[in-house]
C-alpha cells in the first residue's frame, strides 16, 4: 500500500521516538553527497533507531508500505563511494550511529562485540587497555564505523592474521529485508547470547550455522539484503615491541616479489607496497610539504612491520628483523634498506589510528579512487596500463597484501581539484572508460560502486546476475532495503 512522505514521520516516530527522526532540510542534504563525484537524492526522513527490536519494527512497516531504506552507520562526512546516496527522494535513511554500545571485550579469545555505531576512535582505546588491537585498514577516517568498514571487506594492513575474506568480522545479527531477525555463525544457536556467553561460548567462528554461511553473502551486498544490528570483530594481541621497516626501489617487481617472501615466511604484520606520491600524502600533511618530500623518494615503496609481545619481545624482533634483511638481501640490487628515512613512532601511530581528514585527498584536495583484487604477477601490467591511462596526473598507487598474501588489494587514486569544475567534470567522464580498461585487462572489482556496478557485473556473467537476483527475492522480497544498488533494480516504493 502506497503512502505520501507525510506519513513517514507518524509511522517512524512511534517506533524511534520523535526526537530520533528528522525531516530538516539541512540534515537531510548531508545525506546527498560524499566524497565521491556522485550525488543522490536528498532521502524524504532520517531515522536513528537504538535496538534491533526497532530495526525490525520499521523493516516490517517498510515492507508493508513498500518504503525505501538506505541503511548507513558512518558519519556524512565519511562516506566515499556513493554507495550510501539515496537513489530516490522517497527513500528513509535507517542511520545506526546511535547503536554505539561496546557489549563486551573478551581478551582470553581476542574478540570483541559491538554495534554498528562504534567507530574506529571509540574502539581502539579501549582495546588498547585490554592489551588489544585491530587489524584495520591503513588510517581510516574518524567516524567511520567499524562494522561498516568489515561489512564493505575493506582492505586491512595485516595480511598475517586474514584468513579468509570474512576475516576480521567473525559473527552478526541482522534483520533480512523480510523481518526477520537472524543470527550467523557460532551466535545462532543453540540457546540465546547470554546462555552461550555463560558456557564460555565467545562467538567466534563465523561460518555456518550448519552448512549455510550468511555473513558471505552478506559482505559487500551494501545493505541491499539485510541491516546487521550487531557483530564480533576478531582483535589481535597489542605488541609490545614494533619495528618499521622502509625499503625502496626504482622496480615494482622486486618489491613485489620482496612482500611475497615476507609474508610466505610470516615475518611481519603490517605490510604494503605504494608510490613516492602515497607515501609522501600518509606522511605529509599539506600539499607543499607532500610534494617536497614526494620529490626525494624513489618511485617505489614497501613498508613493513616486525612486532613482538609475550614473553621475550625483543628477542622475536631480532630474529625476525635478522630473517627480513637476509630475505631482502637475496632480492636483488634494485633494492635498498632505507632505515630511519622516516620516524618509526610517527608512521606507527598513523597505522594504528584513524585520521581526521582524507589521506588519499591530501596532494589536491580530491581523489576518486579505482580498486580490485588481482594476483601478484598481474600487477605490473595494471601499472603499466594506470600510467597510459592517467597520463599527466597525478596519482597514489597503493598495493595491499590480503588473505595471507594470496591475493593484492590494487588501487589507484586519480587526483583531481575539486575546486575546478572543469577537472571535476574531466575525472567524471572518464571514470567509465577507465575502469572498462582495467575489467578488460583481466581486473577482478570485488566491490563495484556506483555507475560502473552496471559494467563490471555484465562483464563477469549474467548467470550471476540472475542467481544474486534469486537471492534477493529471498532476503528482501520487497525490494525495500536500498533499491537499485549493485545489479539490483530500481525500487517502487511510495
Amino acid at each position: 500500500m502506497k503512502i505520501s512522505t507525510k506519513d513517514y514521520r507518524t509511522l517512524f516516530s512511534r517506533i524511534c521516538g520523535t526526537k530520533r527522526v528528522s525531516e530538516d532540510p539541512a540534515t537531510l542534504k548531508q545525506y546527498t553527497t560524499d566524497e565521491s563525484l556522485f550525488e543522490g537524492y536528498a532521502p524524504a526522513m532520517i531515522a536513528w533507531p537504538k535496538t534491533t527490536s526497532s530495526v525490525q519494527q520499521i523493516v516490517f512497516i517498510a515492507r508493508e508500505k513498500g518504503i525505501s531504506l538506505l541503511p548507513v552507520s558512518s558519519s556524512p562526512g565519511n562516506r566515499v563511494h556513493g554507495d550510501s546516496l539515496p537513489r530516490s527522494r522517497d527513500c528513509v535513511i535507517i542511520d545506526l550511529s546511535k547503536m554505539h554500545r561496546i557489549d563486551r571485550i573478551d581478551q582470553e579469545n581476542r574478540v570483541v562485540a559491538i554495534e554498528p555505531g562504534v567507530t574506529f576512535e571509540d574502539l581502539i582505546p579501549v582495546l588498547r587497555k585490554h592489551g588489544m588491537r585491530l587489524n584495520m585498514p591503513v588510517m581510516p577516517r574518524i567516524g567511520k564505523s567499524v562494522i561498516a568498514s568489515a561489512l564493505e571487506r575493506e582492505p586491512v594492513a595485516m595480511p598475517l592474521y586474514q584468513w579468509d575474506s570474512t576475516d576480521p568480522l567473525l559473527c552478526a545479527e541482522l534483520v533480512f529485508g523480510t523481518g526477520d531477525v537472524f543470527r550467523t555463525g557460532s551466535a545462532a544457536g543453540p540457546g540465546t547470547i547470554k546462555e552461550q556467553r555463560k558456557a564460555g561460548q565467545a562467538q567466534v567462528n563465523p561460518m555456518g550455522p550448519t552448512q549455510f554461511n550468511p555473513i558471505q553473502v552478506i559482505q559487500g551486498a551494501q545493505g541491499t539484503l539485510g541491516i546487521v544490528t550487531w557483530a564480533t570483530i576478531k582483535c589481535e594481541v597489542m605488541p609490545s615491541v614494533q619495528h618499521v621497516h622502509h625499503v625502496s626501489s626504482d622496480s615494482i617487481i622486486e618489491l613485489l616479489a620482496a612482500q611475497h617472501a615476507l609474508l610466505k615466511y610470516r615475518l611481519c604484520d603490517e605490510v604494503f607496497i605504494m608510490n613516492r606520491l602515497g607515501i609522501a600524502s600518509l606522511l605529509g600533511t599539506e600539499n607543499a610539504s607532500i610534494e617536497a618530500l614526494a620529490r626525494e623518494l624513489d618511485p617505489w615503496h614497501l613498508i613493513f612491520v616486525t612486532a613482538g609481545h609475550g614473553v621475550l619481545p625483543d628477542d622475536r624482533v631480532a630474529y625476525l628483523d635478522a630473517d627480513a634483511k637476509d630475505i631482502l638481501a637475496q632480492r636483488g640490487h634494485r633494492i635498498t634498506m632505507n632505515e630511519g628515512t622516516f620516524d618509526d613512532r610517527v608512521l606507527l601511530a598513523k597505522l594504528s589510528s584513524p585520521s581526521r581528514d582524507q589521506w588519499r585527498s591530501r596532494p589536491r584536495g580530491g581523489h576518486e579512487s579505482i580498486f580490485f583484487l588481482a594476483s601478484a604477477s598481474q600487477i605490473p601490467k595494471f601499472v603499466n596500463l594506470s600510467e597510459n591511462l592517467f597520463t599527466g596526473r597525478e596519482v597514489i598507487v597503493y598495493l595491499q597484501p590480503g588473505n595471507l598474501g594470496t591475493s593484492i588489494h590494487c588501487e589507484f587514486d586519480v587526483m583531481y581539484d575539486p575546486g575546478s569544475p572543469q577537472d571535476v567534470g574531466t575525472v567524471k567522464s572518464s571514470l567509465s572508460s577507465w575502469h572498462d580498461a582495467f575489467i578488460d585487462a583481466g581486473a577482478f572489482f570485488s566491490r563495484p560502486y556506483g555507475n560502473i556496478t552496471k559494467a563490471v557485473f555484465q562483464h563477469y556473467s549474467v548467470a550471476n546476475i540472475s542467481t544474486l537476483k534469486k537471492v534477493k527475492t529471498i532476503f528482501d522480497p520487497g525490494n525495500i532495503l536500498n533499491p537499485g544498488a549493485l545489479c539490483f533494480e530500481d525500487g517502487t516504493s511510495g
